[in-house]
């Protein structure tokens, strides 16, 4: 009689363990999403571009844009005056990071960066934005496709205008004179190779390029950012688009 009276109550607590068991591991579930979501910006990803876009472009899915078209956008959105040497970035950076002008490029889930010869891990905050959501669109794209998980690969981001010269000397598609990579907003995608993040290893993968490409060209379209295919360096050029919508004038406010 003692036992049936203990027996009751012992599978009712089990039961409410198990429930809280269960509820925790949605709630981790949940939080881990949500916090994956708190990545993308929405002042980038909610904006209209088409509409918005401070400085001209039209939308099209192809990834041709001559750079005098993304040093439009570059110099408007970027630095005022870019580095002119790279003692002038290494006395100049930490202040620009601190007012946020600048913010530092650092390995993530969505990309790594190759080891950088020629320019420094730095992009305004609007071009990080831009990266976080091709990222996101990107690994959504290749779950969808039951694909493996790739990082694309950055192989170059802010320049000074010594490493620019540099480079000119050596790489025929980097722009002689003014280049997008000297204000910050700029930056190489590779399309040769990816990191599998299931294998832990970097790889050349056809599923990758397609479907990175695929991403880029629905972005182009929807004017997000200004890009070209440059397939000597194996790499999509990107240069971001910034948004802003003009505000609306209330209905009873006459214009002054």
């Amino acid at each position: 009689m003692i036992k049936e009276q203990f027996r009751k109550p012992f599978f009712i607590i089990i039961f409410i363990l198990v429930g809280v068991a269960i509820a925790v591991t949605i709630g981790i579930a949940f939080h881990k999403n949500i916090k994956k979501e708190k990545v993308l910006s929405k002042a980038y990803t909610e904006c209209d571009h088409i509409l918005n876009a401070n400085a001209p472009i039209s939308p099209t899915d192809k990834l041709n844009d001559p750079n005098d078209n993304q040093l439009i956008h570059a110099q408007k959105n970027g630095l005022k005056k870019p580095f002119e040497t790279n003692d002038e970035f290494n006395a100049k950076i930490n202040d620009l990071v601190r007012n946020s002008t600048l913010v530092q490029v650092t390995d993530n889930k969505f990309y790594q960066l190759k080891s950088l010869t020629h320019s420094q891990p730095y992009l305004v905050p609007e071009a990080i934005d831009m990266l976080n959501e091709i990222g996101y669109r990107f690994q959504k794209r290749l779950a969808e496709k039951k694909y493996h998980n790739y990082r694309f690969r950055l192989t170059s981001l802010l320049r000074t205008v010594e490493t620019q010269n540099s480079l000119s000397h050596r790489n025929g598609n980097a722009t002689k004179g003014l280049s997008c990579h000297l204000y910050g907003t700029t930056v190489d995608i590779s399309y040769k190779n990816f990191f599998d993040t299931k294998l832990d290893t970097i790889t050349s993968t056809m599923e990758a390029v397609t479907t990175l490409t695929r991403v880029l060209m629905e972005m182009r379209k929807e004017c997000k950012f200004l890009a070209v295919r440059e397939r000597h360096q194996s790499c999509f050029h990107i240069t971001v688009v910034l948004c802003k919508p003009v505000p609306q004038a209330k209905e009873n406010e006459l214009p002054k």
